[in-house]
Order: structure tokens, then sequence, then C-alpha cells
């Protein structure tokens, strides 16, 4: 049920949870700690690894991808490096 003004807070915390959830993930794959996103991370604050920054960056690039054979190959490229 919404109010006169249409905001339903259930809703709106489903998606707060959401995006937690992805942020979560986001930060499992890169290995780094969610505080990273928030400019609190020990990473950052060291001069290692990615900032939220870089990570918006290469996210944002990845999504332009329209074909999946490129994805594929670009994910495949960022985890030789990853290796390295």
């Amino acid at each position: 049920m919404t109010d006169a003004g249409g905001f339903d807070p259930k809703d709106s915390a489903t998606r707060a949870d959401e995006r937690e959830r992805l942020l979560g993930q986001i930060a499992d794959a890169l290995n780094i700690p969610v505080t990273t996103f928030r400019g609190k991370g020990s990473l950052v604050a060291l001069g290692r690894g990615p900032n939220a920054s870089e990570c918006a960056a290469l996210l944002a690039a990845f999504a332009r991808i329209d074909d999946p054979d490129v994805r594929k190959e670009c994910l495949a490229l960022v985890e030789r490096y990853s290796d390295a």
C-alpha cells in the first residue's frame, strides 16, 4: 500500500537491499571490501587496488558492450591481467 504521495516504504527498502546485495557481489568479485565504494576502503587508503571511480568506470564500460562474445573476451582479458 502506498501513502498519498505514492511512496511505498517496502518497495524502497527492497531496492536498498538489492543495491547492498549487488554491491556485495561486486566487491566480492573484485576482491575488495564493500567499504571501498563508500570511500573508506583500506586498499584505497594504502594506494593498492582499484578505487571506486575506477570500478565504476570499468563496470559502466562493460555494461555498454552489447555483444555477449565481446563481453566474454573482455572479462577473460581482465581476469588474465588480474593473475599477473
